[in-house]
């Protein structure tokens, strides 16, 4: 664990989880409350213990126990939490309505749109648009890019230590060929969405800078790389957001423990025009809902 030198707020969504798993008393009940899977619970709290620089609690089976740092933490924030939902509670409820354009990177896209189950059963007065980022972006409510990009309005800076890492099907472990070290890539097929920078990032990391494949697949996007890759075509370079559903649910599988920081944040941007306050709605959830996606280590 490390100490921090200067104080900092914690993640208000690490503390949230804390305060449900202290209330529910498991880490199933919280995440059954919180709409969110197990391992998110777990990642959060993990995430919440390193930002204090201490242990909050100790796991015992299905259970779990606090500290004494832990059971001081959770009489601090259990009435904070109980206010904010009398707030919550006392305030006027109206629920938000009408039209949402999104444009968002194909791969990206796909993964939002598999997280919209929970938005549309919270939210449900309102039609959503999700458009390709080849639209007309004058006539988008929120736009969701990878890296910056030269289109106006308030940003919100999504999951800045994106790292990356090589992904494949399981069919692939399970042939003569096998995936041991990063070197055993030179008898694969791995796919690219650009150029070949990600790899050439990839073999540095992994000490052996210039390796070649036995052949290279170019595609336009990652969304395109992912579905390969899950048809056994290739090995290609992903992150825990685009194919975090893949691996959670064991169709695509993390190879070795290298990895590597993506070049860009995602960036989440609302322009000037349009429904702001419904793409605020949104932005609210949505950062709530990839920050509790668990990362594969």
């Amino acid at each position: 664990m490390r100490q921090n030198s200067a104080f900092r707020m914690p993640s208000l969504i690490a503390l949230r989880a804390f305060e449900a798993l202290v209330r529910q008393g498991s880490i199933s009940r919280a995440a059954l409350e919180l709409h969110v899977t197990h391992g998110a619970v777990s990642h959060q709290v993990k995430k919440l213990e390193e930002e204090l620089g201490m242990a909050l609690v100790e796991r015992q089976g299905k259970g779990v126990k606090l500290t004494p740092a832990g059971r001081q933490l959770s009489q601090q924030i259990s009435s904070a939490f109980d206010q904010l939902r009398d707030i919550r509670r006392a305030l006027p409820t109206e629920e938000p309505a009408g039209e949402l354009r999104i444009a968002c990177a194909p791969a990206l896209l796909a993964r939002v749109s598999s997280l919209l189950e929970k938005f549309l059963r919270n939210y449900q007065e309102v039609a959503l648009h999700l458009l390709p980022m080849s639209s007309d972006l004058g006539q988008v409510d929120m736009v969701i890019s990878f890296g910056e990009t030269h289109i106006e309005g308030q940003r919100f800076a999504a999951l800045g230590d994106i790292r990356y890492f090589p992904v494949c099907s399981p069919r692939l472990l399970n042939t003569q060929e096998h995936l041991r070290k990063p070197r055993d890539l030179a008898r694969q097929v791995l796919l690219h969405e650009d150029d070949g920078f990600d790899w050439s990032r990839y073999f540095l990391a992994a000490g052996v800078p210039g390796l070649q494949a036995r052949q290279n697949v170019f595609l336009p996007d990652a969304y395109l790389t992912i579905r390969a890759a899950l048809a056994g075509g290739g090995v290609t370079i992903s992150d825990h957001i685009l194919a975090g559903e893949e691996l959670h649910q064991g169709r695509l599988v993390r190879l070795f423990d290298i990895d590597f920081p993506a070049p860009h944040p995602y960036f989440l941007i609302i322009p000037p025009h349009g429904n702001q306050a419904l793409a605020r709605e949104f932005a609210d959830w949505l950062l709530h809902e990839l920050e509790a996606i668990p990362a594969f280590d």
